[in-house]
């Protein structure tokens, strides 16, 4: 048999099935499922919090900043660097410092 370019032939179409007819029934008494008791968000929070620990990379941030705003102070251009040179200094000492301090042990 022969097929022809972009036209059906009678024999390749499927027949459609007549519909199945669906029955519905109303349950005898509603079931009551016991679901356990979802922990709250607060709760939640807490303890990812203590999962985490303290473990944010706050020294290598903090000696990033020192050199950015160091940079920053020489990079701006003479109108600005007037006005903001002060604080940028302060902020470049202030995270040095950070990240320069040793941690704290706790005995």
């Amino acid at each position: 048999m022969s097929q022809t370019f972009g036209r059906r032939t009678q024999s390749s179409v499927p027949k459609a099935s007549p519909p199945v007819p669906v029955k519905f029934s109303r349950p005898s008494a509603p079931a009551v499922k016991a679901e356990p008791t979802a922990p709250s968000v607060d709760d939640e929070l807490r303890e990812w919090k203590k999962s985490r620990g303290r473990n944010f990379p706050i020294r290598p941030l903090a000696l990033m900043a020192s050199l950015c705003f160091g940079i920053a102070s020489f990079a701006l251009p003479k109108e600005i660097n007037d006005e903001v040179q002060y604080p940028l200094y302060a902020l470049s000492a202030a995270s040095l410092y950070v990240g320069f301090r040793r941690k704290r042990q706790n005995r």
